[in-house]
């Protein structure tokens, strides 16, 4: 502006020396560079305290999530950190740091020794953070830190430790990292909005009070006059452009932060909440529908895989042992329902529920279903194999089917919800599975004969079963295999599950 002010044509406009005529500036130009330094002032303190303020209040929603996703973790790490269960562990913090929101995830012992991580975590060890005592200065501890290599000026990244206790004692602490780009880009940007709207309000203001001032430039005693009302008009115009300005920023900004508030409350319920990351994803895309009871009738096929004469096998063992157990035949029973589209809908004592078809409409669920009981048996049998080469007793399932019409939504209360399906369809599953023989796999007459599984399965006829709460009796065959071109299929699955087992 200064620039273009002392390269303009000089005008006289009074004989009576003054600090402005020895400036030698038209008096347009004049009121153009005071309306513009006011401007410009007016809005650099506008832009500074809003600024200010959306990275106080976007860093107050940071670390309030931080702290409720680090004292869940903590909670959820609990009971496999005091059973020393370090594949729940992983399991644990390989679920959540899939989430785009957290980039780390860690779990230390209770002397600051790692012991299970994913993604980003600080270099610098927990032991650091811990008094004399083992313990945190603060419930959560937040903690600001660079990424290895990189070159910002400020900690992009940012973590909170809480402490793993029952009652008084602490098991080890957990760490979520989340990243800060997000909230720098944001002010980035804003500020760069309001250098914009800045330079854009000023040359309009500086262009009309040139306009009106050369209009006004008249003989001087009626410029005094003019004076006056060019500048009030001035004022007039230049407030009103600040008042929309700042009207429509702040209507901007808390658009913004109420919608990023709304989003984030969401997430954290939902996740709060669920466990399948399938589940998660679709509510996630309907998150105004996720209501209590709001489910949806839909088919699908429902599997139960028993643990056989668990109860005598783990009258022998202790609870750590019994526990170790059921998790590695849990991760057998996760992993396959997995390869087959299904997710694991809950486990119950030594048994699980899985089932297909649903969230996700699948139109091949009972083939997807009978496919992954034959590689869970298969894969038991393989197991069972090795285990008895090491001296260890078998363990066998048994399993049972059914698909049908079945209601899947959320049940529960509003503290803690759970996605499930229910129905007779699923009743009639869980009995099928306890009419079913130790490494037998039971499925009714009608998943059999539908056009999708038929010429694909082998089976022999189990015979009428007459089965609780049902009037007639049930045609139940006994699957054997699947038709040839899935045997490499399978073999390649129970290879790649075993692999994994022993990695970890």
């Amino acid at each position: 502006m200064s620039n273009a002010i002392n390269t303009s044509t000089p005008t006289s406009i009074s004989q009576t020396p003054s600090v402005w005529q020895s400036i030698r500036l038209p008096i347009a130009y004049k009121l153009a560079f005071i309306l513009t330094l006011t401007m410009t002032v007016g809005m650099a303190i506008m832009g500074t305290v809003i600024t200010t303020n959306q990275y106080r209040l976007m860093k107050e929603q940071v670390d309030d999530f931080g702290t409720t996703i680090v004292n869940q973790l903590a909670a959820a790490a609990q009971e496999p950190l005091f059973t020393d269960d370090l594949v729940g562990l992983k399991v644990l913090t390989n679920n959540l740091s899939n989430e785009s929101d957290i980039k780390g995830v860690a779990v230390y012992t209770n002397n600051g020794e790692l012991m299970v991580a994913q993604g980003y975590i600080p270099q610098a060890s927990v032991k650091n953070l811990l008094t004399e005592d083992n313990r945190l200065p603060n419930d959560t501890f937040r903690v600001e830190w660079k990424k290895p290599g990189s070159h910002s000026e400020k900690a992009e990244m940012v973590a909170f430790v809480s402490a793993i206790q029952f009652q008084d004692v602490v098991a080890g602490y957990a760490m979520v990292s989340f990243s800060q780009v997000r909230m720098f880009e944001v002010v980035r940007s804003s500020v760069k909005g309001i250098i914009l709207t800045t330079v854009i309000l000023s040359l309009l203001m500086s262009f009309i009070a040139i306009v009106m001032g050369r209009r006004l430039s008249r003989p001087i005693h009626s410029l005094m006059n003019a004076a006056s009302e060019a500048l009030s008009h001035g004022r007039e115009e230049k407030n009103t452009a600040l008042s929309q300005d700042e009207l429509s920023y702040l209507a901007a900004s808390m658009k913004t932060l109420a919608k990023g508030f709304g989003e984030r409350s969401q997430i954290e319920s939902i996740f709060s909440r669920f466990v399948s990351k399938s589940v998660a994803t679709q509510l996630l895309e309907k998150m105004d529908e996720v209501t209590i009871g709001g489910g949806q009738q839909v088919e699908a096929t429902v599997v139960f895989v028993d643990i056989v004469g668990f109860t005598s096998l783990s009258e022998n063992m202790s609870p750590k042992d019994v526990a170790a157990m059921l998790n590695e035949y849990f991760s057998y029973f996760y992993e396959c329902s997995t390869a087959f589209s299904g997710i694991v809908d809950k486990f119950i004592g030594d048994c699980a529920m899985v089932v297909f078809g649903t969230p996700t409409p699948d139109a091949n669920h009972r083939l997807n279903a009978i496919a992954y009981a034959v590689a869970v048996q298969k894969l038991i049998r393989v197991v069972n194999k090795k285990r008895q080469e090491n001296g260890l007793f078998p363990v066998n399932v048994r399993i049972g089917m059914n698909c049908g019409l079945m209601l899947a939504g959320l049940l529960g209360a509003n503290e803690r919800l759970e996605y499930t399906v229910i129905g007779d369809a699923v009743n009639l599953a869980s009995r099928l599975a306890d009419k079913a023989g130790s490494g037998q796999i039971i499925i009714p007459s009608s998943i059999y004969e539908h056009p999708t599984v038929k010429d694909k399965v082998c089976v022999q006829h189990h015979g009428s079963l007459s089965l609780k709460g049902k009037a007639t009796e049930i045609e139940a065959f006994r699957v054997t295999n699947l038709t040839g071109e899935y045997h490499e299929t399978m073999r390649e699955l129970v290879k790649k599950i075993l692999h994994e087992a022993q990695d970890q």
